[in-house]
């Protein structure tokens, strides 16, 4: 099949010589109405460009081919494709801090097998590379614009956004079951065309759908240097093929929300799967943040660029006034240099937030009361200190919990590190001031310096998120 992205390239050239000076780099309104095969071997086809002057000055135009009647006593215009270039104006995008990293947990399909079992096309066309995660609010992927020697094109390389369409519609096998292609959008901008040979980073994000076969996505599109270069917006992916292929059962499963339970006790919350972070994503730290994140997380700067995107999304969940477009301008860093700050509505409106990472994840959470959050991949570790952080009530809780002994002590562990987030007190002053006494898969009942609590948790994989508030009173 003759690619989409060739057909608005054709056009735009086409547009060019017809009327030179007038900009193919915006266009709206594009709709890709039939496939055109071709064959392997095939080395051109023949096919025609109408144009036409719109009201508003866009030149409006159409790629198609002659077509005939059996015995050719008739003739047509068949049209693939039209899109209209004009100057357009679109809404701010989305923050870079939201748009640089997954949200939740996020399902990460290399991208040999996005093309091996979800999107089969030929190795010309195989441009999305690494690993691409998919998320509830979109996905997250790198690009490669393969260099073949040839000239520069005027909307820049087309297997860009090509790759693009691709993780978007493996995003919709995942959430939705069906295999979307694209059939048009509703605006498209090129602030820098694609450059052959570089790689790019794309964002896509599901906005909403046109109809039970039609899914809506708005695509941004980074360079290395995380650049906002191109962005299509009103992307629209039908199920061109209805039943007639099948979605593999994989990548269906397990579609879940794994923080439900801490959802329910807190206002916001912000997970970010520290593998799905672009390159780049060091642009959302104010001054302050980098200088800190660089003294105290040397080598680990990434679980601390988490942790602040995390943070800046809460900044933006629970802000009722208008929130900087700009992350590098929302300080989350307290002034102590330690503690975690979400100055909501510019720091106007008090509010509790903590933050912490481990190797896989980074989290947030914001509340109205002090609370505390943590994450922590399980390890033998835990039991060879339980002697020192675990009391022997605890000691024999763990022993004899259904969950098993590791299980039971990483709650343990995860909930005096809240502790210690919610008193102020030293995480050795936890160890025996802070105690547990009941224990459950979900929730466990604490009792800090003598005051009950509750400490929710959720597992994920080997991970456990832990979120604890103070009691009311």
């Amino acid at each position: 099949m003759y690619p989409a992205v060739e057909s608005l390239e054709r056009l735009a050239e086409a547009v060019a010589a017809h009327s030179p000076g007038h900009q193919v780099l915006s266009s709206r309104d594009a709709e890709f109405l039939r496939f055109l095969s071709i064959e392997p071997h095939q080395e051109g086809f023949d096919a025609l460009a109408d144009i036409a002057l719109g009201d508003d000055g866009s030149l409006k135009a159409s790629l198609g081919a002659i077509v005939h009647t059996p015995g050719g006593s008739l003739s047509r215009f068949r049209e693939y494709a039209r899109v209209s270039f004009s100057e357009i104006s679109l809404p701010v995008p989305l923050s870079l801090d939201r748009a640089c990293a997954g949200e939740g947990v996020c399902f990460a399909v290399p991208a040999e097998r996005l093309y091996e079992e979800l999107v089969p096309f030929g190795p010309s066309f195989q441009n999305a590379v690494g690993t691409v995660y998919l998320f509830n609010e979109g996905a997250v992927a790198g690009l490669q614009s393969p260099d073949f020697g040839t000239p520069g094109r005027l909307l820049g390389s087309p297997f860009v956004l090509d790759a693009a369409f691709h993780v978007a519609c493996a995003w919709g096998q995942r959430y939705h079951g069906f295999i979307a292609f694209p059939v048009g959008y509703a605006a498209r901008t090129i602030m820098y065309p694609a450059e052959a040979g570089a790689q790019y980073w794309c964002r896509v994000v599901p906005a909403g759908a046109q109809d039970v076969h039609t899914l809506l996505f708005d695509i941004l599109i980074y360079d290395a240097a995380g650049r906002l270069c191109e962005r299509a917006d009103g992307v629209r992916m039908k199920n061109v093929f209805q039943d007639r292929l099948q979605v593999p059962s994989w990548i269906r499963t397990d579609i879940t929300d794994e923080f439900s339970v801490i959802r329910n006790e807190v206002p916001a919350m912000s997970v970010v799967e520290l593998a799905s972070i672009l390159p780049f994503s060091g642009r959302v730290l104010t001054g302050h943040e980098r200088a800190v994140g660089q003294k105290r997380f040397p080598g680990k700067m990434n679980r601390f660029v988490g942790a602040r995107i995390a943070l800046k999304r809460l900044v933006r969940m629970l802000s009722a006034a208008e929130v900087p477009d700009d992350p590098s301008l929302i300080e989350t860093v307290a002034p102590d240099n330690i503690h975690p700050a979400c100055p909501v509505d510019g720091g106007r409106q008090p509010l509790y937030c903590s933050a912490a990472h481990d190797d896989r994840f980074a989290v947030a959470v914001g509340s109205d009361r002090p609370v505390g959050v943590d994450v922590e991949r399980i390890r033998d570790v835990l039991m060879k200190g339980a002697h020192i952080f675990m009391t022997p009530a605890e000691r024999s809780l763990c022993a004899q919990s259904p969950l098993g002994e590791e299980q039971a002590a990483l709650r343990v562990w995860t909930t005096k590190e809240c502790a210690v987030k919610v008193s102020g007190m030293s995480l050795p002053a936890a160890w025996s001031g802070v105690e547990l006494k009941e224990i459950s898969f979900d929730r466990s009942t604490v009792s800090i310096r003598g005051r009950i609590s509750e400490a929710v948790h959720a597992p994920v994989g080997d991970h456990l998120f832990t979120v604890l508030k103070v009691a009311d009173g």
